[in-house]
Parts: structure tokens; sequence; C-alpha cells
């Protein structure tokens, strides 16, 4: 290779990148030696913004992917041509497909489209629907990755394109239930792909799942095992845990217990570094049945507890992923929406200066009495927009602390309570009140004591997230509700918060007060999706916390807490 980039010296830059691009993923060495000569060589500004694209494909490459998201983007932004915007896009998409990062892949899949409009190379446009529909199948919107899939297929001018549109073609439909395992197209995909092992590997995958699900345990064998050890010489790890996930719980069925421990064990030597995936919990799932079986509850229970964090782990990435969707697909109609408002604005703006040239024309006296009346109603506009703004801040917010009031807490609670439950997603309630705040009030004045609120405000505020809602519901009482967040999530936040309090110190005063408080967490969980109950439970909580000595986080028990008064308050231990 080294001779061949020594004979490429006479050819020109366009060429040296032209190959290099053509080996960046088949060929590291041969594409790192090109990328030095081409440091060496005087370039003009689209070549070096190609050579920008090159070198951050080889940071991509090396896992340096903060410095090479940087690079991409840069050139995203710039006065490149629009195949390399196209290019150094998807090349994002991809990373953050890896990373997860479903909801700035989606961003750059969006940003794909617009660019595809003036794509003419036909590989590359390929490569933009062969992307689309790869996304949309990994994050299980397969309506739309069938859609892709069926557009690749139609388009597709080599054997690995059409191998790559069938196989994610029949993904989608087996995913949907819409295709019949004994389907003749099932074969015609297998064959469009026998040079591209991985891909065909894929598809009997597929199949195997299917038969699974349907019962056909016999069948799952037979199209899994001949081909064991060419999927296995793939050393694609997230294909062959697929297929051992499958033969495990085939095995499984069959009563064959030592050949599903066999392959579950093995997922569990190769799942490292895949995430979290379904093979991982089958895994899991498997092990601990059969330490049951056996009577080994010990080892029972410790896989029972992988099992358990395995799944949840995996239905939260599922959960993510669907959530990014949505708000993607709300960003998208947002903006069409505004679009539409700027042109409405815009044909407004049109019609007005026309207008106001015509007017000219006739009768300047007229236009100026215009230009005043116009400037009226603008200051008046402005006045009424400031009042307005002035009225909400006092009808949402507390006026000392900045925070959310009672009633405006209340409804936006209530709306998050009611998105929780529609998606099966839990909320959790943190209700604390500081302790002593009387005897501060007393003791140091008002003013001291309004700044301790405002203080209390901040600190907590700071370690919350922006979606959680905080308000002050009375005094020296406050409540935080955590949208999607679990019991576990609240008790760090309250901790958090707490261990900020005692930092709480004025340098104008020499006092050795801490500012400490009583905290009472409950969930949906323990409460249930109604607002009252979830506030009257944590109420009981928090005053199980003033009754501890104060200074304390408790969480709401529904045993413990059996006596709790309407109003909150415990009226026996």
């Amino acid at each position: 290779m080294t001779k061949e980039i020594n004979m490429a010296k006479d050819v020109s830059v366009d060429s040296l990148l032209k190959q290099a691009d053509q080996v960046k993923s088949s060929d590291p060495e041969a594409f790192s030696l090109l990328l030095d000569s081409l440091e060496q060589q005087p370039i003009n500004r689209q070549q070096a913004l190609y050579l920008q694209y090159l070198q951050a494909y080889e940071l991509t490459y090396q896992g340096n992917n903060a410095q090479s998201i940087e690079i991409f983007n840069e050139i995203i932004s710039s006065q490149a041509d629009e195949q390399l915007k196209f290019k150094a896009n998807q090349t994002l998409i991809n990373i953050y497909a890896i990373s997860q990062n479903w909801s700035l892949g989606l961003s750059h899949l969006s940003k794909n489209f617009k660019l595809l409009e003036s794509i003419k190379d036909p590989e590359l446009i390929q490569n933009g629907l062969a992307i689309a529909a790869i996304f949309y199948n990994q994050i299980e919107q397969y309506e739309l990755g069938l859609s892709y899939a069926n557009k690749l297929k139609q388009a597709a001018t080599s054997p690995r394109n059409s191998c790559l549109a069938n196989g994610l073609v029949i993904e989608a439909l087996l995913s949907l239930n819409q295709l019949d395992v004994e389907s003749p197209s099932l074969e015609t995909a297998i064959n469009s792909c026998d040079d591209e092992v991985i891909m065909q590997s894929f598809i009997h995958s597929y199949i195997a799942t299917k038969y699974l699900k349907d019962g056909q345990l016999d069948k799952v064998f037979e199209q899994l095992l001949p081909r064991l050890n060419v999927i296995e010489n793939t050393h694609y790890p997230g294909l062959i845990v697929e297929v051992y996930a499958t033969l495990s719980k085939a095995y499984q069925g069959q009563g064959q217990t030592s050949d599903a421990l066999d392959y579950a064990n093995k997922i569990n030597k190769l799942a490292n570094g895949l995430g979290n995936t379904q093979a991982t919990v089958t895994a899991y799932e498997i092990l601990y049945q059969d330490a049951q079986d056996r009577g080994d509850y010990r080892q029972a229970l410790n896989y029972h507890i992988k099992y358990t964090q395995a799944d949840r782990a995996y239905l939260d990435d599922i959960k993510t992923k669907h959530l990014a969707f949505q708000l993607a697909e709300h960003q998208t109609a947002e903006q069409q929406n505004r679009i539409a408002l700027l042109d409405r604005q815009n044909n407004l703006l049109l019609t007005e200066q026309q207008l106001a040239k015509a007017e000219a024309e006739n009768n300047r006296l007229f236009i100026i009495l215009l230009c005043a009346v116009i400037t009226l109603l603008v200051f008046w506009g402005y006045k009424s927009w400031t009042v307005q703004r002035s009225l909400k801040q006092l009808a949402e917010y507390d006026s000392l602390t900045q925070i959310l009031n009672r009633g405006h807490f209340t409804q936006v609670t209530q709306s998050a309570l009611n998105y929780c439950e529609n998606t099966k997603t839990s909320l959790s309630y943190i209700l604390f009140d500081l302790d002593y705040f009387k005897q501060i009030n007393d003791q140091y004045g008002h003013a001291w004591g309004d700044w301790v609120l405002q203080q209390v405000a901040q600190v907590c505020q700071a370690h919350g997230r922006k979606n959680d809602l905080f308000a002050r519901i009375g005094g020296e009482e406050f409540c935080i509700a955590l949208p999607g967040s679990d019991i576990n999530t609240a008790i760090r936040l309250a901790e958090a918060c707490q261990k900020a309090m005692a930092q709480i110190k004025d340098s104008s005063k020499e006092t050795d007060l801490v500012v400490t408080a009583s905290f009472g967490i409950t969930d949906t969980q323990l409460s249930g999706y109604k607002l009252e109950k979830l506030m009257h439970d944590a109420d009981c909580a928090m005053y199980q916390s003033k009754h501890n000595g104060r200074n304390q986080i408790s969480v709401f028990n529904p045993d413990k807490h059996a006596t709790c008064s309407a109003s909150g308050r415990l009226l026996t231990q």
C-alpha cells in the first residue's frame, strides 16, 4: 500500500481525496497514510473541507467522538458543497445511533431529508435512504423504516444495496406482523444476500425469532443451527447474541436445559459493551429460572436481580426511543406552524407596504397620520404585553422566591400526572417544611427569614432537572414534582437539597444557625395518580420526619401511615 501512495503523488488532490474516502472504512491503515500524504499537499478551500471531513471520520474511528462531532457540525454550517454536507450529516446520524442519542439522531435525520433533495449522486441517495430505514427500525418506528426500505429497494443499483433493502424490509414486516415466515419473498431476500453474510444472517435471525414467537421450535433450529458457524465467524456481537438468545429460548422450550444455559452464559460473555439488549434480559431470565428449578434460591435471587435490572434498563431504552420520536414529531409540527405564521406575516407586511406606497402618492398627510396611529398601536401593544406578562408572573409564580405558586403548581402537576398515567411512567413527589422557621423570624427578623426562603429555593432548584416542578405552597413549605422519576430519584434529590440547605450562610450575620427541613416523599407507585393523594401521603411522610426529630427524610409507607388523618398529620405511630 505504501508503494501505491508514493505513486499517488503524481495524482491530483481530488483523486487522493476520493481514494481516501473509498478506503476509510475498509482499510484504516491505508486511510491514515493517505491522510498524511494529503496534509503535505497544497489544497483549495473545498478540498480543505473534504480533508477535514476525512480527518473527523478518522477521529470517530479512533473513538474521539466529541472532537469529530464538532468538526462535522462545522462542515455542515460551512460553505461546503451539498454532497460533503450530506456525508458529514450521515456520519453524525451513525454516531448518535451507536451512542443511542436518539433525539440528536432524529434531528440530523431531518436535516438529511432536506439535503437529500439537492443530491444527484445515486449512490449517496441510496445511502440516505438506507440510513433512514436503519435508524427508524432501530427506534422501532417500523412503518417509517419499511417506507424508506422500499424506496431503497426500488432505487438500488448494486447487489449490496438490494440485499440491505431486502433485509430491512423483512425486519420491518416481521416486526409489524405483516409477513408470513413461509412467504417466498423471504427466500428471495436470502438469495439476494449471498455475498453479504452479515445481512443474510440477520434475515435468518429475524425468521427464527418469528418461529420462536409462533412456538415452532423445531423450525428455529432448522433455521439457525446449520448456519451457526457462519454467524459466529462474522464476529458481529449484536447479531451473535440475538441468535444465541433465540436458541437459548428454543432449547428451554424443549426442556433441553443444559443447551439453554450454555447459550445464556455465552450471551453474558459477549454482551459487555452492547448496551441494554433483549438478549441480556433473556439470558438472565433463563439462568434465574434454572436456579429456581434446582432449588438454589440464593443464586436464583442473584440472577433475578440481574434479570430485573436488565429488563428495566431495556424497557427504559425503548421508552426513550419512543419519547425521542414523539418529541421530534412535536418539534416538526411546531416548526411548520412557525413557518406558516411567518408566511402570513410576510404577506401582511407586503400588503401594508403596497398600500402605504399607493397612499403616499396620493396623500402625504394621510401617511403621516397612519404612521402616528401605527406608532400608538405598537406602543399600546407593547404596554399591553408587558402588563399581561406581569399579571402572568404574579398569577403563576411566588413573588418572593420566583418559583411556582401553589395554584399554578397544582395545574401543571395535574397535567404532568395525566401524561404520566397515560404513558404508564412514574412521577415522584417531595414535600418539605423548614424546621423552626418561626424562631428564625423571631430571632433575626422577617427580612432575614425572607432571605433564607430565597436561598432555599435557589439551592434546591439548582439540584433539580429542568422539567421538575418546584413550588412554594405555604409560608415555609415547598414541594417538588418529578415527572418520569421513581422514588429513588426523589430520595437522591431530597438528600442533595438537605445538604445544600446546610451550607446556606449569610456572611453579614454572625450565627451558627443551620437551615434544615423535614422531607416527606412518595410516588405514583405508592400513592397512585391523584394529586390530592400524592400531597396527602407526602404530608404524612413529612410529619413522620418532624415526629422523628426533624431534619429527616421519610418515604410514605402505606402500612405505617395507615392512621394518617385526612389533613396529612399523623394521629398515631
